[in-house]
């Protein structure tokens, strides 16, 4: 069964200019519980031809409402609705459609970085028209659709002549869920206060709708992440909000003052640090107390801890930070 995604078109980065291509999708929530889209890509007729680039054997010439030919290729799949990939924008139940759009232009990315999160801000900013139609399963009572022409009844229809923060459609069950969410969104696979060697999966969860998801004051986005502390922060449609604290730390601790493999007379002084937090340090399999008295003050090695081995002989080295990078160095007294 093919695997239904929301806006993960294949972007085709020698035609991304104004006007050349356009994006039809059409999402229809079954009565069976299974979800039902069909996406029809369009690349402007002239600058394919123009180009001597891509493959039009399967495609079929149509003008479309811009009154400019476009070379057009349809596909459609269906699957359980709870198989569509949640993103951290989407929320598509049989009587909810919640979508978030990120307006701010100085937070977009380009179509090599664009994660399933952002695909429609990517369009947007690379002047991809895209339009959206939703059904649900039953009458729609609130929505602020742009198309009004096309919706009624059980359809909505948007397009990215109207960008807002969000496109929505809500059934009147669908209000009575929203107007009872008490409870505050879930974040999930990233623990609060927990140290991390790469960016955990987090993914997002509501009794109803993510309204909002941010990281570090953007908007959701690995691309936000720093390393250090991280913030991210859900609030759901009735304000509902939550936090967690994570920090990142990529790169293994560090120890200066002595060379792996060396040397070294009566005593051997080294100095350790981490970009992030320092967890242990080792001497022989031995943990050394990382004391305030050992933290160096000033000078050259400045929030470095010192430590002294003066034991002759063979010496291993490993310092570990709390994400669990480690580094390890051998030296010898003599």
């Amino acid at each position: 069964m093919k695997k239904i995604v929301f806006l993960t078109f294949l972007f085709v980065l020698v035609i991304i200019s104004t006007g050349c291509m356009r994006v039809y999708e059409t999402y229809t929530v079954n009565d069976d519980g299974t979800l039902t889209v069909t996406m029809k890509q369009a690349y402007s007729k002239e600058l394919l031809d123009q180009s001597g680039e891509g493959d039009t054997s399967n495609a079929v010439v149509e003008t479309l409402e811009d009154g400019k030919e476009y070379y057009t290729e349809t596909d459609s799949a269906t699957a359980p609705l709870e198989e569509l990939k949640k993103n951290t924008n989407l929320t598509l139940t049989k009587d909810i459609f919640f979508y978030r759009v990120n307006t701010n232009s100085d937070e977009k990315v380009s179509a090599e970085k664009a994660t399933d999160d952002q695909d429609l801000s990517t369009a947007i900013s690379n002047s991809i028209y895209v339009k959206l139609t939703i059904n649900l399963t039953d009458e729609i009572v609130d929505t602020n659709a742009n198309l009004k022409d096309e919706t009624s009844g059980k359809t909505a229809a948007f397009d990215t002549n109207f960008i807002s923060e969000s496109w929505y459609a809500y059934t009147a069950h669908g209000k009575e869920l929203l107007e009872a969410d008490n409870n505050p969104p879930v974040i999930a696979n990233v623990e609060d206060g927990a140290f991390y060697s790469q960016l955990p999966d987090v993914t997002f969860g509501d009794d109803t709708v993510v309204a909002s998801a941010t990281i570090n004051g953007h908007p959701y986005s690995p691309l936000f992440v720093v390393d250090g502390k991280n913030v991210i922060t859900a609030t759901d449609i009735k304000g509902n909000t939550t936090t967690v604290t994570f920090y990142t730390d990529k790169k293994a601790p560090v120890i200066k003052g002595v060379k792996n493999g060396k040397k070294y007379s009566r005593k051997a002084t080294f100095y350790v640090k981490d970009n992030v937090a320092l967890s242990k340090v080792t001497v022989d399999g031995k943990k050394q107390k990382l004391t305030k008295s050992k933290l160096v003050k000033k000078g050259k090695y400045k929030n470095y801890y010192k430590l002294t081995v003066k034991k002759k002989g063979k010496h291993l080295v490993v310092a570990q930070d709390n994400a669990g990078n480690a580094i390890k160095l051998k030296f010898r007294i003599k």
